[in-house]
């Protein structure tokens, strides 16, 4: 799954290099393993990767939604809504 997410990373202009990457891998990873963590984002997900990451809760959502906005300036609004079979993400950033 990690290499999946490091080539969709790639794709849109994402590399190693930001700071919010490991977090950003954390997140999607435990989102994944259970989608049920979104319905409480903060505590299910930023805290257990500020944790595992040793940083701040704030500087986890702020590295996060810098990913984001990455994403989406280098096409990342089409590899969503290719991804999710919904052309809803077309021109909206979505919450980090």
């Amino acid at each position: 799954m990690k290499q999946t997410i490091h080539s969709a990373l790639q794709s849109v202009g994402v590399f190693c290099h930001y700071c919010g990457y490991r977090h950003f891998v954390l997140a999607v990873t435990l989102a994944a393993q259970n989608p049920h963590r979104l319905q409480n984002i903060c505590k299910e997900i930023y805290v257990p990767v500020a944790k595992l990451c040793h940083a701040e809760v704030a500087n986890v959502e702020k590295n996060i939604r810098t990913i984001r906005d990455v994403m989406m300036r280098n096409g990342g609004d089409a590899l969503l809504a290719e991804m999710t079979n919904s052309p809803f993400w077309n021109n909206k950033a979505p919450y980090p």
